[in-house]
C-alpha cells in the first residue's frame, strides 16, 4: 500500500512540475508576443510528457483536464479566472482536450508496444543464447560419449559371459547409450526450433524405419521383447528416415522405461486411411496419470508419479519426436491402453503413392530391414 501511494505521490509531483513549466515556456511566448495557438501546443506537450512519465492513461487525461484549466486560467481574457468572454475559447479548449487526451493515449501506446518489442527481443536472445549453449555443451559430449561406449562394448567382446567385468562393461555401456540418446535429442531439439533441420524429402519404407529403431533398442536393451505386428501391404511415407527413426527409438526407449522385467512392447501398423498410417507403440506398465496425459509431450515435462522399476529421464525425448512428426505433417499422441494397464502412444503419418516427382526424392537403401523385422512378427 505505501508503495503505492508512493508511485502515486511520484506521478502527481511530476504532473505538477511539467504543468508548471509549460506555463513558464506559456509566458515567454507572451513576451515574445506569440500567438496563444503555440502555447496551446506546448499544453499538448507537456500532457504527452506527463503520460509518458507517468505511464498512466489516468493521469494522461487527468493532466489533459487540468492542462486545459490552468491554460484558461493563466492565458485567456479575463487572465487569472476561470471565465471565458469569448464563446469561441469553449471549442478551443474542447479542441485542446482532445488532442491532449489522444496524444496521452497514443504515447501510452508506443511505450507499451516498445516494452513489448524489448521483451521479446530479450527473450528471443536468451533462447538463442540457451539453445548455442546446448548445442555447443552436446557437440563436446558426444565424442567422449561414443568412446566409452566402443571401449566398454569391446570389453564385453573379449570377457567370458560369467565374468564379473562383463556386468560392469554392461552397465558403463547401457548408461553411455542413455547419455549418448539424451545428447542426441538436445541437438535435435534446439536444432528443429531454430529451424535448422531440413527434413529430407526421401522415400522411405516403413518397415526400414521401425527396423532401426528397433535394432538399436535390442542391442541397449536385449532383455526386452518387442513383437513387430506388420501389415500385408508394403508402406512407403515420404520424409528423413533418420529422424523418423529417432521418434519410434525415443517410444521405444519410453516403452522401456516402464515395461517391467520380460514384459512384451507391442508396435502394431496398420493403413488407418488410404493415405494415412497409424503405428501404435504399447507397454505393460501401469500407463499415463490422467493429470499428466494433457502435458505428456511438453518439453522437460516428467510424471511426479515415478513406477519403482521405471528408469531415469529428463522429458525430451517425447518433445522431440512431437516436434519431428509435426515436421512431417504427421501427429502423435498418448492414451492408456483399453486392453490392459500400459500406456499407448499413437503416430500416423502420410502414406506415399507416387504422387511426387521422382527426382525429388532419393530410394533409402537398407533392404533387409524388412526382412529383419518380418522375423519378429
Amino acid at each position: 500500500m505505501t508503495a503505492i501511494v508512493k508511485k502515486q505521490g511520484k506521478n502527481f509531483l511530476n504532473m505538477v512540475w511539467i504543468l508548471a513549466l509549460a506555463t513558464g515556456i506559456g509566458y515567454g511566448f507572451l513576451e515574445f508576443h506569440m500567438q496563444e495557438t503555440n502555447i496551446v501546443l506546448v499544453y499538448v506537450l507537456a500532457v504527452l510528457f506527463i503520460a509518458w512519465r507517468t505511464n498512466s492513461f489516468l493521469w494522461g487525461i487527468t493532466a489533459s483536464f487540468l492542462g486545459t484549466t490552468v491554460f484558461n486560467f493563466f492565458f485567456t481574457q479575463p487572465v487569472h479566472t476561470l471565465f471565458v468572454y469569448d464563446s469561441d475559447y469553449f471549442l478551443t479548449f474542447l479542441c485542446m482536450i482532445g488532442a491532449a487526451v489522444f496524444s496521452a493515449a497514443l504515447t501510452l501506446q508506443t511505450k507499451k508496444y516498445l516494452a513489448q518489442v524489448y521483451q521479446e527481443r530479450k527473450q528471443v536472445e536468451q533462447e538463442q543464447y540457451r539453445a548455442n549453449l546446448l548445442r555447443s555443451i552436446s557437440h563436446d559430449l558426444r565424442t567422449p560419449l561414443m568412446g566409452i561406449m566402443g571401449t566398454s562394448e569391446m570389453i564385453m567382446d573379449m570377457s567370458e559371459q560369467q565374468d564379473p567385468r562383463r556386468a560392469l562393461a554392461k552397465d558403463i555401456y547401457q548408461d553411455a547409450d542413455w547419455l549418448h540418446e539424451l545428447v542426441e535429442n538436445i541437438l535435435g531439439l534446439t536444432r528443429l526450433q531454430d529451424g535448422k533441420v531440413n527434413v529430407n524429402q526421401n522415400i522411405e519404407p516403413l518397415e526400414e524405419i521401425l527396423g532401426t529403431a528397433v535394432l538399436h533398442i535390442e542391442k541397449s536393451h536385449p532383455e526386452y521383447e518387442i513383437n513387430i505386428q506388420l501389415p500385408e501391404e508394403y508402406i512407403e511415407i515420404i520424409g528423413d528416415g533418420r529422424l523418423l527413426s529417432q521418434v519410434f527409438i525415443n517410444l521405444l526407449d519410453n516403452a522401456v522405461k516402464h515395461t517391467p522385467p520380460k514384459g512384451e512392447i507391442k508396435v502394431a501398423v496398420r493403413l488407418k486411411q488410404e493415405n494415412q498410417v497409424e503405428i501404435l507403440v504399447l507397454d505393460p506398465g501401469k500407463g499415463i496419470a490422467e493429470k499428466d496425459l494433457p502435458y505428456i509431450f511438453d518439453l522437460f515435462y516428467t510424471s511426479a508419479e515415478k513406477e519403482a522399476d521405471a528408469k531415469h529421464g529428463i522429458g525430451l525425448g517425447l518433445a522431440v519426436s512431437k516436434l519431428i512428426v509435426e515436421a512431417h505433417n504427421g501427429t502423435i499422441t498418448a492414451e492408456n491402453r483399453k486392453d490392459r494397464t500400459g500406456a499407448a502412444f499413437r503416430v500416423c503419418l502420410p502414406v506415399y503413392h507416387g504422387d511426387i516427382r521422382a527426382d525429388s526424392v532419393k530410394v533409402s537403401g537398407m533392404q533387409n530391414m524388412g526382412s529383419v523385422l518380418r522375423g519378429n512378427v
